[in-house]
């Protein structure tokens, strides 16, 4: 059998943000086939669920992995909300099982790595995936915005806490 005929098992997190979505498609193996952010202007759930789904029909993951918004802690917006329950019933639609895990449940996982915050996860998935160096965040002060490739490694940190808490 050729490379061409295996059809690899695709992994796909979503994470949307305020100003559209980061994914990461991952093999079987947990290895990084592609990632990205989306910034939609003017933001419009639609233009964002169009988006999704021409990349879930591409990539043609066995499951999909968004950010749960109904955790205690959540700040997550009624627009993200609408726009995760859409992405929802799209996955479902297709036949696609769909997991969601809450920032705490992330946090948890990442703690016994030693990371602590958005920004020690992030670094510490640049030691795992250095493909990754290029759209590394900086580090941010209070006051200041996040950086805008955060939302990749957000959608990382969701993957990576699938596998390892399917281990």
């Amino acid at each position: 059998m050729t490379s061409q005929n295996i059809k690899l098992n695709i992994v796909c997190a979503i994470y949307p943000n305020a100003n559209g979505f980061g994914f990461v498609n991952l093999d079987n193996e947990g290895e990084l086939i592609y990632y990205g952010s989306v910034r939609i202007s003017p933001i419009s759930n639609r233009k964002i669920l169009e988006r999704i789904k021409k990349s879930l029909d591409y990539f043609q993951p066995r499951i999909v992995i968004l950010f749960d918004p109904e955790s205690k802690s959540s700040r997550t917006g009624n627009r993200t909300k609408k726009l995760l329950k859409k992405i929802t019933d799209y996955a479902e639609s297709e036949n696609l099982p769909v997991v969601k895990y809450s920032r705490d449940q992330i946090r948890d996982v990442f703690e016994i790595r030693g990371a602590f915050t958005k920004y020690e996860i992030s670094k510490f998935l640049l030691t795992k995936f250095p493909e990754l160096e290029p759209k590394r965040p900086r580090e941010r002060k209070k006051w200041e915005s996040e950086d805008r490739n955060m939302v990749i490694f957000d959608a990382l940190s969701l993957a990576l806490t699938w596998f390892w808490l399917n281990e």
